[in-house]
Parts: structure tokens; sequence; C-alpha cells
């Protein structure tokens, strides 16, 4: 276990999280006063990370988004908000959280919180867990899951305690059982098949060209070397279809810049390619049930903002 304490250890702290767990600026309310904690511990392919720290902000920022590894947040206590491209997720004790790959983030925690992040490589996502490298996310866990989350700190504490390799190995079999069920009981089936990794590939291309006039179900099929009919049958259990998912998507964009930036409804049916101002009005009526003025005004009005809004969408 590694401890840190003031301005000087908030440095080494930052180096310690880059080093163990993703690249992310991190900043203390109280740099004088700062205190922290970090140990680690390898099980089999994945890493398991426990952080004890004050008030803090972090964020990631990436001009590409880089396919890769995921890293899942647990807390057994802390009061925080992730917030990323697609919304807010709570960072409280009973909840999951999943961070894939190079996705951008801001997360704040208004007190002293003790988390445990599990790290899980590239080449296991890509062959086991699949489903995982979407977007950021968030889901309570069930009594179940619970009781699971609180054996991952008994089994990091087992495993940085062992040197012999059998012992390990069978640590690292045990692990993959907690974790799959975990997983499951939270997520729902997290490993798929082709179809998923598919739609999961689709879904990226969408989140990284909402804007684009090029943008359609025949766009997405050439780029990922698909027919057309391969990409419905992908989308065929996630209630949308391909088309259905880029308007929900577009949709949910307009929703929150009407909030975070000060575009008009007009501009923003240009930028996210409505074909008017009205098709716009009438599509983000029908989804929402709101007129996207009186959208702006309610999230105005409750006095929340982005964050307001994004528990909406």
């Amino acid at each position: 276990m590694h401890r840190f304490s003031g301005p000087r250890g908030l440095h080494e702290f930052r180096r310690a999280v880059r080093q163990s767990l993703v690249s992310q600026a991190v900043e203390a309310r109280d740099p004088a006063g700062f205190r922290a904690r970090l140990s680690t511990a390898d099980v089999g392919p994945t890493r398991l990370v426990s952080v004890s720290a004050g008030a803090l902000h972090a964020r990631r920022q990436t001009g590409r988004r880089s396919s890769g590894g995921v890293f899942l947040l647990l807390s057994t206590k802390a009061d925080g908000r992730i917030r990323h491209r697609f919304g807010v997720e709570p960072v409280v004790p009973g909840r999951l959280v999943v961070v894939p790959g190079g996705e951008p983030f801001e997360v704040d925690y208004s007190a002293a919180a003790k988390l445990l992040f599990v790290v899980l490589p590239p080449v296991l996502v890509e062959a086991r867990y699949a489903a995982l490298d979407a977007a950021i996310r968030s889901a309570p866990l069930d009594p179940v899951g619970r009781a699971l989350g609180r054996q991952l700190p008994h089994l990091m504490t087992a495993a940085g305690a062992t040197e012999d390799p059998a012992r390990r190995r069978d640590l690292a079999s045990v692990f993959a059982v907690v974790l799959d069920l975990l997983l499951d009981g939270t997520l729902g089936d997290t490993r798929g098949g082709p179809h998923l990794a598919l739609r999961l590939a689709a879904e990226r291309l969408v989140e990284d060209h909402l804007t684009e006039p090029d943008l359609s179900v025949a766009w997405l099929a050439s780029q990922l070397a698909v027919s057309v009919r391969q990409l419905h049958r992908a989308f065929a259990d996630n209630g949308h279809g391909p088309a259905g998912y880029i308007r929900l998507r577009r949709l949910q964009a307009c929703a929150r810049d009407l909030v975070g930036s000060p575009m008009s409804a007009s501009e923003l049916a240009y930028r996210y390619q409505f074909a008017s101002a009205s098709h716009f009005g009438a599509a983000f009526r029908a989804h929402f049930g709101s007129s996207p003025g009186r959208w702006r005004a309610k999230a105005a009005a409750d006095g929340h903002g982005f964050d307001s809004v994004a528990a909406r969408l």
C-alpha cells in the first residue's frame, strides 16, 4: 500500500493513478490537506486497484476514441458523479460504473471516498466482455451483486499475500467466476457473440459521426464491410434498429445541447442533420413529450442545468 499526503503527495498520487489505472488529471479540493492511499494486486489478467482519498476532481480527455481496456468502479464509501459524453451517472455505494476504452469523463467526489477499480485489459475485453466496450454507464447492484462486490477486496488481499503460482491460479479462477456473476447479474449477458460485436462497432461509429451528413444505415454497413441486412440483424434485439438508433442518439444529443450550449433549436436541427427546424421540433416532441423550447426552459427552472437533463435521457 502506498500513502500520499500534501501537495507533493498529490503529485505522486497522480502518477500512481496514471500507472495503475488510467491517465487522467486529478485535482484535490484541499492540496495542503490532501491524504490518500492506493494499493494494487493482479489477479490473473485483471488488476484490482483500491483507492481512499479526500474530496477531488478527476478528468480524462481524449481527442479520439481508442479501443482498449475497461475499468469497473465500485465504491464502499463515496458521494460522487461521473459526467461523460452521453450523460451523468452517480458514483455511490451499491452501484457499478463501467468506463470503457478511451472514453472521456469528469468525476467529482464531494468528500472523502473509498473506491475499488477492476481493470480489464483489452485482450480480455475483446475475448470475453465485448458488451462492456460501449458507452460509460452505471447500474445498481442487486443483493447478490452487493454480496459479490464485498468479496473483491478479500480476493485482492489474498492475491497480494501469496507468491505461490498454484494458489494464484486458483484465486484467478475464483475471481473470474465472481466477476462473471457480478456483471451478468447487474448488466445482463456481457459476453454475447458476433452480432453483439457488430452492433457495438456500429454504435461507436454513430457516436463519433452524429453531426455528419453521411451518417446512415448504408454508410455504417459500408464502413463495417457488412451488408445492410447483417446490420439490421445485429440491432434486432435493441428495440430501435440501426436507423432508429441514429435518430435516438441525435435527439439525445440535441436535448443535452439545448441546455449545455447557447445554440438555438434551428441551429441544432442543422447541426444534427434534421431536414428542417419543424421536422426536428416534431421529432423532439414525439420522443420527449416537450418542445425544444419548453425542454430548455424546464432545465433552467430546475436550476440543475445539464445534470437535470441528463437524468431524463
